[in-house]
């Protein structure tokens, strides 16, 4: 394999290598990470860096977000070993003789590589660039039941601002305006933006969401994900008669302690039909729960209340804790 050649290949895989890695982000922003968690995941995963962070929390309890960190390693070791192939092989074609030239090639290939990174980095470059493949990514993801694509820009504890790609409109929205859908006053989903064929549109009380809008959405991500995600609810029941385990989300950690998110599907042992004091919860434990939001309600803390299977809870405390009484 000649030199030129060598280097053309090497620049192209580093390319892909960039793209792809850009594709297991937005696969991570679909999930619900926010944009910068999801970069910073995407990279160590992908380099095979092994960061270790609260963040990496969201990941391993979380089972979609295991898949896709998954393959993300095993896609990014096997780049790995092409582009030290592809150096190994550049280094063998090096002659001494012709070292002047080789020089040449190789400063020319780099300044033009260059070139072409900060030809992306510039803005509008840049958020096409990742419109295109945010976009391409959720088609190809959502091509079976054409859901809708929630995406996570930023998280505020339980509640979040997203970006909302309307394929199917949700039953409660069809032919009705967003006053009369009780959108604000019944989810609590604040509407910021409607884009609609590329152009913010105004919005009030009249404007009616269509199908291919994208919306700009802020509220509870749970709310919001109830609200938009188009799904067979027999299927939906059908995974929740399966699924056992409880799902726990870090909210923020402080030291050994963490503010977490915690759906209950099926109650731990020391919970059954106990009150929150009599399963010394607190005392025993160091766990506080702060908030209990059952059947979309915030309901009363108190120390006579009873835990029940499909409630959400926020709780602070001890997080091994935690992660020991509600996943183990």
């Amino acid at each position: 394999m000649t030199l030129e050649l060598s280097l053309i290949i090497i620049l192209i895989v580093i390319l892909i290598y960039i793209i792809i890695n850009k594709i297991y982000s937005i696969l991570f922003q679909i999930t619900g990470l926010p944009k910068n968690i999801s970069n910073f995941q995407a990279l160590s995963l992908f380099t095979n860096c092994g960061f270790t962070t609260a963040e990496s929390e969201t990941i391993t309890n979380h089972k979609a977000r295991r898949k896709i960190a998954v393959a993300c390693m095993i896609t990014g070791s096997f780049f790995s070993v092409i582009i030290v192939s592809l150096i190994v092989n550049l280094i063998s074609t090096f002659s001494l003789e012709n070292a002047q030239e080789t020089y040449g090639v190789i400063l020319g290939s780099c300044g033009i590589f260059i070139l072409i990174l900060l030809f992306f980095q510039l803005p509008f470059i840049k958020k096409t660039f990742n419109s295109l493949i945010q976009k391409i990514v959720s088609l190809i993801i959502t091509k079976k039941d054409k859901d809708n694509v929630i995406t996570i820009i930023e998280n505020f504890g339980s509640d979040s601002i997203v970006e909302i790609y309307i394929h199917k409109l949700p039953k409660f929205l069809e032919n009705k305006t967003i006053h009369e859908s009780k959108i604000k006053s019944e989810y609590n989903i604040n509407i910021l933006s409607i884009k609609r064929n590329k152009r913010l549109i105004d919005i009030t009380r009249n404007t009616i969401i269509t199908t291919n809008d994208t919306l700009l959405a802020y509220g509870s991500f749970q709310s919001i994900k109830d609200c938009f995600s188009i799904i067979d609810k027999k299927v939906v029941i059908k995974e929740e008669l399966v699924r056992k385990f409880n799902e726990v989300e870090l909210i923020d950690n402080y030291g050994n302690n963490a503010m977490v998110e915690i759906i209950i599907h099926e109650l731990p042992q020391i919970l059954k039909n106990k009150t929150l004091l009599e399963s010394g919860l607190k005392d025993k434990y160091g766990i506080n729960v702060m908030i209990i939001k059952r059947e979309g309600e915030v309901i009363d803390v108190l120390r006579d209340t009873i835990l029940q299977d499909g409630d959400k809870i926020v709780a602070f405390g001890d997080y091994q804790a935690i992660k020991n009484i509600f996943l183990y």
